[in-house]
């Protein structure tokens, strides 16, 4: 009996190491909502998967890496491929964020490339926003500009309004959240007026690492988004701070 009480104790200490350390790491993660002081680069990796009308089943990888200059300036790059959709992309963000009293203001530009192999379709699209971010929820507007060449042609659509919202139960420097958001762009689309809606969670792991997730729906797609129409999709990924 004395042994058993002597393990449960030992028991009881190294959870309570285990929790102490977890915590302790959850809350030095900060992450894309701003640079902390100590960790200059985040790495993120996720797998989407999903299913469109066009397409049937898809998947694929992506990787971005975010570099923190100074606590306001920052840059970042990112690609993407989709096997069944036989689609690459790849994308280039520089952002600055704007501190004032509780709130971030973020002010950022970017250029990306995606070609649509199936289709022999090139795209290029610009885009400048600008981000409004509090403790619950964040609010982005902007304007996008989207280019696309097939068989020989090219054509730019008309200036794309950029907008987003998105709101969180717990605060957002939490070790776990959950919230909702709807918008009309992702990491790497974006849309004209057809709203892409979903539910996003992310829980802090020890080693300065992320586990996020989002469950995606979009209900159809523009011209420019070819063999997106009609999409159900969800990611889920790791992001790593050094």
């Amino acid at each position: 009996m004395l042994k058993i009480r002597r393990y449960a104790a030992v028991g009881c200490v190294a959870l309570a190491c285990i929790a102490s350390g977890y915590q302790a790491s959850a809350q030095t993660y900060i992450g894309d909502d701003a640079f902390d002081g100590t960790h200059k680069n985040e790495i993120t990796g996720y797998l989407s998967a999903g299913s469109n009308i066009i397409n049937g089943f898809f998947m694929g990888p992506a990787v971005e890496y975010k570099r923190h200059f100074t606590p306001r300036w920052s840059a970042m790059g990112a690609t993407e491929l989709q096997f069944n959709k036989q689609k690459y992309a790849v994308y280039g963000k520089g952002e600055y964020r704007l501190p004032l009293g509780r709130f971030n203001f973020y002010f950022s530009g970017k250029v990306m490339y995606n070609r649509y192999q199936r289709s022999a379709t090139n795209e290029w699209t610009c885009n400048l926003s600008a981000r409004w971010e509090g403790s619950h929820f964040a609010i982005t507007v902007g304007e996008t500009l989207i280019n696309y060449s097939l068989l020989g042609s090219s054509y730019t659509e008309p200036l794309t309004f950029t907008f987003g919202a998105e709101l969180n139960v717990m605060p957002r420097k939490h070790s776990w959240n959950i919230g909702l958001f709807f918008r009309n762009y992702d990491d790497f689309y974006y849309e004209n007026w057809n709203i892409n809606w979903g539910l996003a969670f992310k829980a802090n792991l020890p080693l300065r690492l992320q586990l996020f997730g989002q469950f995606n729906i979009r209900p159809a797609g523009s011209m420019s988004q070819l063999a997106s129409r009609y999409e159900t999709s969800g990611k889920l990924g790791v992001k790593y701070v050094w």
